[in-house]
Protein backbone atom coordinates (compact mmCIF):
# COMPACT_ATOMS: atom_id res chain seq x y z
CA UNK A 1 0.00 0.00 0.00
CA UNK A 2 1.66 3.32 -1.06
CA UNK A 3 0.68 6.92 0.45
CA UNK A 4 2.21 9.17 -2.05
CA UNK A 5 1.25 12.22 -0.20
CA UNK A 6 0.55 10.70 2.81
CA UNK A 7 2.28 7.04 3.19
CA UNK A 8 3.07 3.94 1.02
CA UNK A 9 1.73 0.31 1.13
CA UNK A 10 0.35 -2.59 -0.43
CA UNK A 11 -0.61 -6.36 -0.40
CA UNK A 12 -0.10 -10.00 -1.89
CA UNK A 13 -2.14 -13.04 -1.60
CA UNK A 14 0.51 -15.36 0.07
CA UNK A 15 3.70 -13.57 -1.08
CA UNK A 16 3.94 -9.87 -0.68
CA UNK A 17 1.19 -7.56 0.72
CA UNK A 18 1.63 -3.53 -0.35
CA UNK A 19 -0.58 -0.97 0.94
CA UNK A 20 0.11 2.45 -0.51
CA UNK A 21 -1.10 5.96 0.37
CA UNK A 22 -2.86 8.25 -1.68
CA UNK A 23 -4.93 12.14 -1.43
CA UNK A 24 -8.19 10.79 -0.24
CA UNK A 25 -8.70 11.40 3.32
CA UNK A 26 -11.26 9.21 5.32
CA UNK A 27 -11.99 9.24 9.05
CA UNK A 28 -12.36 5.25 8.99
CA UNK A 29 -13.07 4.85 12.92
CA UNK A 30 -13.60 6.70 16.41
CA UNK A 31 -10.48 7.03 18.17
CA UNK A 32 -10.74 5.40 21.53
CA UNK A 33 -9.13 7.35 24.44
CA UNK A 34 -9.37 10.77 23.34
CA UNK A 35 -10.24 13.53 26.24
CA UNK A 36 -12.97 16.37 25.00
CA UNK A 37 -9.73 18.77 25.61
CA UNK A 38 -7.59 16.94 22.44
CA UNK A 39 -8.31 19.08 19.31
CA UNK A 40 -9.14 15.55 17.34
CA UNK A 41 -11.92 14.79 19.55
CA UNK A 42 -14.41 16.78 17.03
CA UNK A 43 -13.21 14.59 14.18
CA UNK A 44 -12.81 11.43 15.52
CA UNK A 45 -13.90 11.09 19.55
CA UNK A 46 -17.32 10.51 18.92
CA UNK A 47 -19.27 8.46 16.51
CA UNK A 48 -20.87 10.39 13.66
CA UNK A 49 -22.55 10.72 10.23
CA UNK A 50 -18.68 11.22 8.05
CA UNK A 51 -17.00 8.60 10.31
CA UNK A 52 -20.36 5.96 9.57
CA UNK A 53 -19.91 7.05 6.33
CA UNK A 54 -16.45 6.75 5.39
CA UNK A 55 -16.27 3.53 7.84
CA UNK A 56 -19.02 1.58 5.41
CA UNK A 57 -16.47 2.69 2.57
CA UNK A 58 -13.32 1.11 4.06
CA UNK A 59 -14.96 -1.72 5.18
CA UNK A 60 -16.13 -2.66 1.42
CA UNK A 61 -12.63 -2.11 0.29
CA UNK A 62 -11.37 -4.20 2.56
CA UNK A 63 -13.98 -7.24 2.12
CA UNK A 64 -13.36 -6.69 -1.38
CA UNK A 65 -9.82 -7.03 -1.86
CA UNK A 66 -8.10 -8.24 1.46
CA UNK A 67 -10.71 -10.59 3.44
CA UNK A 68 -10.38 -13.90 2.45
CA UNK A 69 -14.00 -15.84 3.41
CA UNK A 70 -12.98 -19.55 4.79
CA UNK A 71 -13.26 -20.51 7.77
CA UNK A 72 -10.53 -22.57 7.92
CA UNK A 73 -11.93 -24.07 11.37
CA UNK A 74 -15.09 -25.65 9.36
CA UNK A 75 -13.77 -26.41 6.00
CA UNK A 76 -14.50 -30.08 5.50
CA UNK A 77 -12.26 -32.47 4.38
CA UNK A 78 -13.31 -33.11 1.09
CA UNK A 79 -13.32 -29.61 -0.31
CA UNK A 80 -9.64 -29.44 1.03
CA UNK A 81 -7.18 -28.75 -1.86
CA UNK A 82 -4.27 -30.34 0.39
CA UNK A 83 -5.69 -33.56 1.02
CA UNK A 84 -5.52 -37.31 -0.78
CA UNK A 85 -8.59 -39.29 -0.77
CA UNK A 86 -8.07 -43.00 0.39
CA UNK A 87 -10.77 -45.96 0.71
CA UNK A 88 -10.26 -48.52 2.67
CA UNK A 89 -12.19 -51.32 3.75
CA UNK A 90 -12.44 -53.38 7.39
CA UNK A 91 -11.75 -57.17 6.87
CA UNK A 92 -14.12 -59.64 7.95
CA UNK A 93 -16.91 -57.22 7.32
CA UNK A 94 -16.03 -55.85 3.99
CA UNK A 95 -16.89 -52.07 4.99
CA UNK A 96 -15.70 -48.88 3.07
CA UNK A 97 -13.93 -46.38 4.92
CA UNK A 98 -13.80 -43.30 3.19
CA UNK A 99 -10.48 -40.78 4.51
CA UNK A 100 -9.60 -37.61 3.20
CA UNK A 101 -6.06 -36.94 4.78
CA UNK A 102 -2.52 -35.24 4.11
CA UNK A 103 0.61 -36.87 3.88
CA UNK A 104 2.05 -36.56 6.58
CA UNK A 105 -0.95 -37.45 8.73
CA UNK A 106 -1.17 -40.41 6.02
CA UNK A 107 2.21 -41.65 7.54
CA UNK A 108 1.44 -41.81 10.79
CA UNK A 109 -0.32 -45.27 10.43
CA UNK A 110 1.30 -48.41 10.50
CA UNK A 111 1.03 -51.13 7.73
CA UNK A 112 2.36 -54.29 7.02
CA UNK A 113 1.99 -56.78 4.06
CA UNK A 114 -0.28 -59.20 2.98
CA UNK A 115 -0.40 -60.97 -0.14
CA UNK A 116 -0.90 -57.99 -3.04
CA UNK A 117 -2.36 -55.41 -0.06
CA UNK A 118 -1.01 -53.10 2.41
CA UNK A 119 -2.89 -53.89 6.17
CA UNK A 120 -3.04 -51.09 8.96
CA UNK A 121 -3.70 -52.36 12.40
CA UNK A 122 -5.66 -48.84 13.18
CA UNK A 123 -7.54 -46.30 11.07
CA UNK A 124 -7.24 -42.09 12.04
CA UNK A 125 -10.78 -40.80 12.03
CA UNK A 126 -12.05 -38.29 9.89
CA UNK A 127 -9.52 -35.49 11.30
CA UNK A 128 -6.78 -37.36 11.52
CA UNK A 129 -7.07 -37.36 15.43
CA UNK A 130 -8.90 -40.93 16.98
CA UNK A 131 -7.17 -43.80 16.41
CA UNK A 132 -10.19 -46.96 15.40
CA UNK A 133 -8.44 -50.19 16.18
CA UNK A 134 -8.79 -52.95 13.43
CA UNK A 135 -7.76 -54.78 10.21
CA UNK A 136 -7.84 -52.64 7.24
CA UNK A 137 -6.87 -52.54 3.82
CA UNK A 138 -6.31 -49.78 0.82
CA UNK A 139 -8.63 -50.41 -1.42
CA UNK A 140 -8.04 -46.91 -3.61
CA UNK A 141 -6.31 -43.57 -3.56
CA UNK A 142 -8.01 -40.75 -4.97
CA UNK A 143 -10.67 -43.32 -6.70
CA UNK A 144 -8.24 -45.71 -8.38
CA UNK A 145 -8.30 -48.75 -7.35
CA UNK A 146 -4.65 -49.61 -5.73
CA UNK A 147 -2.94 -53.16 -5.19
CA UNK A 148 0.67 -54.62 -5.86
CA UNK A 149 2.65 -52.14 -3.49
CA UNK A 150 5.43 -53.58 -1.80
CA UNK A 151 5.50 -52.23 1.85
CA UNK A 152 4.03 -49.25 3.43
CA UNK A 153 7.33 -47.33 2.79
CA UNK A 154 6.77 -47.99 -0.89
CA UNK A 155 2.68 -46.93 -0.48
CA UNK A 156 4.10 -43.61 1.19
CA UNK A 157 5.95 -42.83 -1.54
CA UNK A 158 3.02 -42.72 -4.03
CA UNK A 159 0.99 -41.03 -1.45
CA UNK A 160 3.94 -38.23 -0.93
CA UNK A 161 3.58 -37.91 -5.03
CA UNK A 162 0.12 -37.24 -4.96
CA UNK A 163 0.93 -34.71 -2.46
CA UNK A 164 3.40 -33.13 -5.31
CA UNK A 165 1.01 -33.42 -7.75
CA UNK A 166 -1.64 -31.32 -5.63
CA UNK A 167 0.62 -28.38 -4.51
CA UNK A 168 1.40 -27.92 -8.52
CA UNK A 169 -2.68 -26.75 -8.66
CA UNK A 170 -2.20 -24.39 -6.10
CA UNK A 171 -2.97 -20.44 -7.70
CA UNK A 172 0.44 -18.76 -7.61
CA UNK A 173 0.88 -16.03 -5.43
CA UNK A 174 -1.39 -12.47 -5.95
CA UNK A 175 0.22 -9.23 -5.74
CA UNK A 176 -2.44 -6.39 -5.16
CA UNK A 177 -0.89 -2.23 -4.66
CA UNK A 178 -3.20 0.33 -3.38
CA UNK A 179 -2.27 3.77 -3.39
CA UNK A 180 -4.60 5.23 -1.15
CA UNK A 181 -4.79 7.79 2.01
CA UNK A 182 -2.31 6.77 4.89
CA UNK A 183 -5.58 6.50 7.21
CA UNK A 184 -6.85 4.15 4.76
CA UNK A 185 -3.48 2.10 5.36
CA UNK A 186 -3.46 2.54 9.11
CA UNK A 187 -7.08 1.19 9.10
CA UNK A 188 -6.47 -1.61 7.03
CA UNK A 189 -3.30 -2.82 8.77
CA UNK A 190 -5.39 -3.01 11.35
CA UNK A 191 -7.92 -4.99 10.29
CA UNK A 192 -5.89 -7.43 8.42
CA UNK A 193 -3.46 -7.79 12.01
CA UNK A 194 -6.66 -8.12 13.73
CA UNK A 195 -6.09 -5.29 16.02
CA UNK A 196 -8.50 -2.90 18.36
CA UNK A 197 -9.51 -0.42 15.04
CA UNK A 198 -10.02 2.67 17.33
CA UNK A 199 -6.02 2.38 17.73
CA UNK A 200 -5.61 3.54 14.14
CA UNK A 201 -4.49 6.84 14.98
CA UNK A 202 -1.70 5.89 17.24
CA UNK A 203 0.08 4.57 14.38
CA UNK A 204 2.32 6.96 12.05
CA UNK A 205 3.16 6.99 8.61
CA UNK A 206 4.81 9.44 6.94
CA UNK A 207 4.32 10.54 3.15
CA UNK A 208 5.45 8.47 0.23
CA UNK A 209 6.28 5.56 2.83
CA UNK A 210 5.16 1.80 2.24
CA UNK A 211 3.37 -0.62 3.86
CA UNK A 212 3.78 -4.16 3.31
CA UNK A 213 1.47 -7.21 4.47
CA UNK A 214 1.58 -10.72 3.48
CA UNK A 215 -1.55 -12.45 3.53
CA UNK A 216 -0.59 -16.75 3.47
CA UNK A 217 -2.88 -19.50 2.62
CA UNK A 218 -3.03 -20.40 5.79
CA UNK A 219 -5.14 -17.36 6.35
CA UNK A 220 -2.35 -16.21 8.95
CA UNK A 221 -1.28 -12.11 8.02
CA UNK A 222 2.63 -10.56 8.19
CA UNK A 223 3.64 -7.65 8.40
CA UNK A 224 7.11 -7.30 6.53
CA UNK A 225 6.68 -3.33 7.59
CA UNK A 226 5.08 -0.55 7.61
CA UNK A 227 5.45 2.87 6.68
CA UNK A 228 8.94 2.78 5.47
CA UNK A 229 9.95 4.96 3.10
CA UNK A 230 14.11 4.02 2.55
CA UNK A 231 14.85 7.74 3.13
CA UNK A 232 18.36 9.11 4.70
CA UNK A 233 15.98 12.45 5.83
CA UNK A 234 15.43 12.04 9.41
CA UNK A 235 11.58 11.55 10.72
CA UNK A 236 11.09 15.28 11.33
CA UNK A 237 11.00 15.90 7.69
CA UNK A 238 7.70 14.45 6.92
CA UNK A 239 4.96 16.33 7.64
CA UNK A 240 2.89 13.72 9.35
CA UNK A 241 5.08 13.95 12.39
CA UNK A 242 5.08 18.07 13.68
CA UNK A 243 6.11 16.63 17.40
CA UNK A 244 8.25 18.05 19.28
CA UNK A 245 9.50 14.57 20.10
CA UNK A 246 10.85 14.11 16.62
Amino acid sequence: IWNPCSGLGGYVNDGVACLWGSTCEADVDVVAGLKPSDSLFKDYGTLNSQILKDHAAVEAAFNAHMHRAVDHKKVKRETREDVIHFTFSASGTGKKHERYWTAKEFARLDGATEGDRVVFPFLLDANAKKRTEGRFSMDAIEGTEFKGVGDKAALQAVVEEKAKQLKKKVPEKQVEIFVVHQNIIRYMFMRLMQFDTTAWLNFGGGNCTMTQLRIKRTGDVSCDFFGDHGSMMPVSHYTFNKSPDV
